[in-house]
């Protein structure tokens, strides 16, 4: 027990002694200073700190007058402004700066940073700004009460409401004081623009329908008596019976308030900032809630102004015509069809719009001042894609102009069906049905295939699909008229153009090739003959490839028809079967001899054979006749080429078209050497 008091006795001696050191250092350290000319040192500090601070409260005074703002040249037209404007008694630190020290020191050290930007010509993310926070505006000396003055009037007759526009969100954007009252026209200061009234009021967007009724800004004018005379025109009447403003006043908008993005660049080089132009929540956000930036900084200008007494009097197209082209616009957009899913043209995608391909102007029928319209053709295409191109053009229409002949039978014939059998339980599925193939066949046929023919057809194949569920939902077992579907043969990328292609007929090394055969039967890709690696389209494949697959074929067949297929007018030299010449002199052999007889080796491969060939089933002297045929041949041959340069004949000349054909035979006259001679000399009289 002793020894806990004892040890609590110890403890505050311990601290009365560490004091009481403390104390006798400080007082030594203090005579120290003060005793070897610190003294004078201490004095130095407090009055350089005293002079600091009074230069920072000097400075901070004079940079807070407008005389100050106006030693730079660029601000010299805002001042004047001020000084005409009823603000002039009011500091721009005031207006510029939220009230408080903290936010004025604040906005100094800002306005700091702008200058030393402005001096060094460095300006790292954006000019100089300035901005008035609503704050300034509401503070209790100055317009803290405007929010509950109601309904005023501005200028002559508009009427306004402080209380929607600042304390509601506009259009979904919370507005500031100065998103109205700005300094775009040069002279006023903080006066209202009405261009941001007209921005916001007629701008239609596809999110939300502009706010343009005239009432909401305008009172009608109504006279007060008869004898008013301040009224030109009494509205009373428009009021009672709801007649629209727009009926006798028509458009009173100029301008769409569009937005060219490189309007961006003026204020910003962050290129990273520029990239958020297309968020378009963001960019109003940013630009008029948490910063004043003037509407139209970024946006162009929209003009509220009659256009009576002008040449604007003419209305736009839609004004009379409202969506008159929207077939045309959902068909090359690739929409709007019923039961398909969307198919934009590639042309669409790539941003082409109307005017690229209608660029042809032609008068309305024929009469200069009732003006002109632009119109495509074939012709539009090949600036583009090169000659030739409008041969696509034409095999579009033919197709399409085929195929809506085709359903407008089967239309007919299938509501002919349904309304027969109206009281049955499936009707009403039935009507629906054939409503939506009604639909597609009116969106291709008025909407032109030729805008996007690869959607148009698909429009038109659900068109004959809709028509057969019609049928189904009422169990009619009738059948309706035939209709030409797409085969769905051709890859997508191709068949955006080349849609159809399965029915075109053509010529290759001299043979026609039908493409049905060989996509629909065969089976075969597009690219197994065609590529773009180096052109579009272009023919990759070689003659020797098409005969590696069809000599394999006819390997099998001894029938001269198998070979006629490719080789019609070696056929046709054979059997003397002309179109252009009466003779009729076939080879003595056609009885006996087919192609394969001299065209096929032992080994069952196909070949071009020689004089050796003869000697299989005749004498060996038949070599030699062969060589003769062909040596008697090149020279009448040579003779008529001849002739044919001298007289530049063309086809249709008997001559050419000889000429022609025994060069296509291309035997020399083996094939039939009695018709080669023949028509040689009746060639060459």
């Amino acid at each position: 027990m002793s020894q806990k008091k004892e040890k609590s006795t110890k403890s505050p001696r311990k601290f009365i002694l560490i004091l009481k050191l403390f104390k006798r250092n400080f007082i030594s350290l203090h005579r120290l200073i003060w005793g070897r000319g610190w003294k004078r040192f201490g004095i130095a500090v407090v009055v350089t700190v005293v002079l600091i601070a009074a230069f920072m409260i000097f400075t901070l005074e004079i940079t807070s007058h407008p005389r100050f703002c106006n030693t730079c040249h660029n601000m010299k037209p805002y001042y004047a402004s001020w000084q005409e404007s009823s603000h002039n008694h009011v500091t721009c630190t005031d207006c510029h700066f939220p009230p408080g020290l903290e936010n004025k020191i604040r906005g100094k050290f800002t306005a700091l940073s702008m200058l030393m930007d402005y001096f060094t010509g460095v300006y790292k993310k954006s000019k100089p700004w300035a901005e008035i926070p609503d704050e300034s505006c509401m503070r209790t000396e100055c317009h803290e009460t405007r929010l509950l003055q109601g309904r005023v009037t501005f200028k002559k007759n508009i009427i306004f409401d402080h209380g929607p526009h600042l304390g509601e969100l506009r259009r979904g954007r919370k507005l500031r004081c100065t998103s109205c009252h700005s300094q775009i026209v040069q002279g006023s200061h903080m006066t209202v623009t009405e261009s941001t009234c007209f921005l916001c009021h007629f701008i239609h967007t596809e999110e939300e329908a502009a706010i343009r009724e005239c009432t909401n800004c305008h009172e009608p004018p109504i006279a007060k008596d008869k004898g008013d005379t301040l009224v030109k025109y009494d509205h009373k009447m428009v009021m009672e019976k709801k007649i629209a403003c727009q009926k006798c006043h028509g458009e009173m908008v100029v301008g769409d308030g569009s937005v060219p993005k490189i309007r961006c660049n003026v204020c910003h080089a962050d290129i990273e900032k520029i990239k958020l132009y297309d968020n378009t929540k963001l960019m109003h956000k940013n630009h008029i809630t948490d910063h004043k930036i003037e509407c139209d900084q970024c946006h162009t200008e929209v003009q509220h102004k009659s256009i009576a007494r002008t040449a604007m009097v003419k209305p736009d197209c839609h004004a009379c015509h409202p969506d008159f082209h929207n077939a045309q616009f959902y068909l090359f957009a690739g929409k709007g069809g019923k039961g398909i899913p969307n198919h934009p043209s590639p042309m669409y995608e790539s941003g082409l719009n109307c005017q690229a391909c209608h660029i042809y102007h032609q008068s309305a029928d024929g009469f200069e001042i009732k003006g002109e319209f632009t119109r495509a053709s074939g012709e539009s295409c090949e600036p583009c894609h090169g000659a030739g191109y409008n041969r696509l053009l034409s095999q579009w229409k033919n197709q399409a102009d085929r195929k809506i002949s085709q359903l407008s039978k089967v239309i007919a014939t299938a509501e002919k069906i349904i309304e027969t059998n109206k009281n049955k339980k499936g009707y009403s599925l039935a009507r629906q049905k054939l409503d939506d193939a009604v639909f597609n066949n009116n969106l291709v046929e008025y909407g032109n295939s030729i805008h996007n023919i690869a959607f148009a057809n698909k429009l038109m194949d659900k068109v004959y699909q809709f028509a057969e569920e019609s049928l189904k939902a009422v169990n009619s077992t009738q059948k309706l008229p035939p209709f030409e579907q797409e085969a769905h043969v051709v890859p997508g990328e191709c068949s955006n153009c080349h849609t159809g292609v399965e029915h075109l007929e053509t010529t290759i090394f001299g043979w026609k090739y039908s493409h049905a055969i060989h996509l629909k039967t065969q089976g075969l890709s597009c690219k197994r003959c065609h590529s773009h690696e180096r052109k579009h389209g272009q023919l990759v494949i070689e003659k020797q490839d098409c005969m590696n697959c069809h000599h394999k074929e006819v390997k099998q067949i001894d029938k001269p028809e198998g070979c006629k297929t490719c080789h019609e007018t070696q056929h046709a030299v054979y059997y003397s079967q002309l179109t252009f010449s009466t003779l009729d002199i076939p080879n003595v052999m056609v009885s006996e001899v087919a192609c394969l007889d001299c065209h096929r080796d032992e080994n069952e491969n196909l070949y071009r054979p020689g004089k050796a060939v003869c000697s299989i089933c005749h004498e060996t002297d038949y070599e030699d006749m062969f060589v003769e045929w062909e040596n008697s041949s090149i020279k009448l041959l040579n003779q008529l080429r001849k002739k044919v340069e001298q007289h530049n004949l063309r086809r249709g000349d008997p001559a050419y078209d000889i000429l022609k054909l025994l060069e296509k035979d291309g035997s020399k006259g083996i094939h039939n050497p009695e018709l080669y001679e023949k028509l040689l000399e009746e060639a060459l009289k």
